[in-house]
This record gives structure tokens, C-alpha cells and sequence, in this order.
């Protein structure tokens, strides 16, 4: 039995005698993540996680264990994505345990876990897209001009440099993203690192911004007196710009009554995209998407120093609700949704 063990073809019982927490330890000081991950995973770790398995031996966790850690945390009022992450942690840590011989199986196997509440589709329509546009202060209109026509998110936005908008050729090249540990040279998936083409109106308005700016320079970045020229923070921007421009602005209803914008996030800018594509006959579902040059002109959105085109918006009243437009594994899509599309199986991309 001593040679099995030198040899590795035996697992020595005593490893399972260890500690939840002193497997947590050495299984994270060994983790290769992005660093804005690691926050995440730390939080639900700290508050889910170790305040139930910490002091157990890594033997005695059995399946029934995990099920019923899982059924607590839903009497506890934890929400679903919550519970899924910190399942997933904990299938992550066990399963490294497999793979060192800690254990011989990992007890999260066939864990039922609660339902997360499918959100609807948030996407606005002409005139209410052009009504945040009008309370948007001057530097943010084009950004959310650009956002609306090509349906960058918000990483792609905030981390887009002069160097990749062609403006020859109207088209701008999705490379760097923003994130919270800093500008990547890559973007979410390879699909998403894309040529997107832009709308006269949003490359005039494009031009106008970027002309002061380095060639290397970031386009969209913080205006604030003291603090301008730095990364743009999502949470930031959306407190002190976003959801001001949203509660201030108003649109008329089809009987002329003035209604308030429905309170979407930024990232709802991308889905609206995606349907104003549809509502102009651009199928999003299919064998190949249509090429740049083939994308039809979408509806007149312009700041508000240009004039509303209320011939545009008018022509949109008679359009639906959006299609359902992609799957997970979908590969056509032009804007490289990867799952974040209108469909019922939503998924945050």
C-alpha cells in the first residue's frame, strides 16, 4: 500500500480530514481570474460559503449536504443569481479537491437550484430614446448616440480609443474594453472584437468629439473639473449622468399624453439597437449575418443642437414589440450579442 501511494495510484484517506477552510486557501492563492472576478467571487465566498462549510472536513460534505446548504440559503431570502454563483464556487472548490486527491468525489452533483426570474426584453423606442438624449449634458450626447446606433456595451464604449474609428471609411473597430481593473486589450469573446459601422449623423457627431483628442487618446472619458481625462466608472456615470437624464426625461404616448422614459440601464441602449434592426427588416436569426455595407439606415436619432426628426419617429409608432432575435449559441448576429439579446432565455452578457 506504501508503494501505491509513491506511486499516485492510491489517495490517502487522511487528506479528507482537512479542513473546508484550509482547502479554500490553498485552492484560491492558486486561482487564475481577471481581478474584477476575483471581487465577486470573494464577496459571495465571505457571505455565503465559508460561513456554512468552513469548519467541516472535506470528507464529510455529502450531496445531501450541499442540497440542503442550498435550500437554507433560498429560506434566507438570498436571490437566485446569488445562490447560483455561490453553487458554482463551491462545485469549483470541490472539484479541485477531486483533481488533488482530497476527496474521491465531489459532492455537487445533480444540485437543484431555484429558478432565476427571467427579465422582459428593456429597449426604447425613437422618441424615447431622443428624449434622454435631449437631458443628457453636451459631453454624453454623442456617447449615447453611439451607443443607440451600433449597440456597443458599455466596456466597448468606454474603452474606445480615437485610433479605431475610421472615419474614411465610417466604421469603427471594437479592440480595448474598460473595465473595473482597467482598460483590456481584448474584448468579451473573439467574436466580439468586430468592424461596426456608423450612420452619417453619428459619425458627424463623432468627428466634432474626437478632433482635440490624441491619436491614443480614450474618446469617452471623465469631464469633471480636477478629475477630467480619467477611465469612466459604469457605476459612477450611471448615479451622477444616466439615471438623472432618465428620470428628467418624457416623451409623448400615441393619444399626446407626456409620459416618463422607462428606467432601463445603459446596457438597455444595446438592445435597443438590436431592435430597431429588426423593426427595419435586418434579420438577426439566420446562416450568415448581413454585411456591414448591407445594414439598412436607421431612424434619425440626432442631438438635440440638430434638430428633432420627428418624421422618424413617427415611422417607428407603427413597429412591435421586438423579435425574438438569438440563442446562446447563436453565431449570426451582427452586434455579437453571445446570448445577450431580446430572447425569453436571457442571459446578462
Amino acid at each position: 500500500m506504501e508503494t501505491q501511494f509513491a506511486r499516485g495510484s492510491m489517495r490517502d484517506p487522511r487528506a479528507g480530514e482537512m479542513a473546508f477552510h484550509e482547502w479554500h486557501a490553498r485552492w484560491w492563492q492558486a486561482r487564475v481570474v481577471e481581478l474584477h472576478t476575483l471581487r465577486g467571487d470573494a464577496s459571495s465566498i465571505k457571505n455565503h460559503v465559508l460561513p456554512h462549510w468552513a469548519d467541516w472536513e472535506m470528507r464529510a460534505i455529502t450531496r445531501m449536504d450541499v442540497q440542503s446548504w442550498i435550500r437554507g440559503l433560498v429560506e434566507e431570502g438570498v436571490g437566485a443569481s446569488a445562490i447560483k454563483r455561490a453553487c458554482n464556487l463551491l462545485s469549483s472548490i470541490m472539484r479541485a479537491a477531486v483533481d488533488d486527491d482530497v476527496i474521491a468525489v465531489s459532492p455537487c452533483r445533480n444540485i437543484d437550484l431555484p429558478q432565476i426570474a427571467i427579465r422582459p426584453p428593456q429597449w426604447f423606442t425613437l422618441d424615447q430614446a431622443q428624449s434622454i438624449v435631449d437631458e443628457l449634458p453636451a459631453p454624453w450626447r454623442t456617447m449615447c448616440l453611439l451607443g443607440f446606433y451600433t449597440g456597443l456595451r458599455w466596456g466597448e464604449l468606454t474603452g474606445l480609443h480615437r485610433h479605431r474609428i475610421d472615419q474614411r471609411r465610417s466604421r469603427l473597430f471594437v479592440v480595448e474594453v474598460n473595465t473595473k481593473s482597467g482598460i483590456k486589450e481584448y474584448p468579451k469573446s473573439s467574436r466580439s472584437r468586430r468592424e461596426v459601422p456608423l450612420p452619417l449623423n453619428v459619425l458627424d457627431a463623432l468627428d466634432r468629439h474626437i478632433h482635440p483628442l490624441d491619436r491614443d487618446a480614450l474618446v469617452f472619458t471623465t469631464v469633471t473639473k480636477g478629475r477630467a481625462g480619467r477611465r469612466l466608472d459604469d457605476g459612477n456615470w450611471r448615479r451622477q449622468t444616466w439615471w438623472p437624464a432618465i428620470e428628467n426625461a418624457h416623451y409623448f404616448g400615441t393619444d399626446g399624453e407626456q409620459l416618463p422614459v422607462p428606467h432601463y440601464p445603459p446596457h438597455s441602449m444595446r438592445h435597443t439597437c438590436a431592435s430597431w434592426l429588426v423593426q427595419k427588416g435586418v434579420a438577426l436569426r439566420g446562416p450568415a449575418p448581413p454585411r456591414p455595407r448591407e445594414l439598412p439606415d436607421h431612424p434619425a436619432l440626432r442631438p438635440p443642437a440638430a434638430g428633432r426628426a420627428q418624421g422618424s419617429a413617427g415611422s417607428l409608432g407603427a413597429f412591435g414589440r421586438p423579435a425574438d432575435l438569438c440563442s446562446v449559441d447563436n453565431s449570426s448576429c451582427p452586434l455579437a450579442c453571445v446570448g445577450c439579446a431580446l430572447r425569453p432565455t436571457y442571459r446578462a452578457s
